[in-house]
C-alpha cells in the first residue's frame, strides 16, 4: 500500500511540474516567431522589402 502511494505521489509531482511549466511558458515566455509561424515567405513579400530597406 505504501509503495503504491509513493508512486502516485511521484507521478503527481511530475505531472504538476509539467503543467506549471506549460502555464509559465504560455503566459510569460515571449515567442520570437511571427504571427504566421515565422515562415520565410515574408522575405519575398514586396511590401515587406520596402519597409526594411
Amino acid at each position: 500500500m505504501s509503495l503504491q502511494l509513493f508512486i502516485v505521489i511521484i507521478i503527481g509531482i511530475i505531472v504538476s511540474i509539467i503543467v506549471i511549466r506549460g502555464i509559465y511558458r504560455f503566459f510569460f515566455v515571449k515567442k520570437e516567431s511571427g504571427f504566421c509561424g515565422s515562415c520565410n515567405a515574408c522575405e519575398f513579400n514586396p511590401l515587406n522589402m520596402q519597409k526594411t530597406k
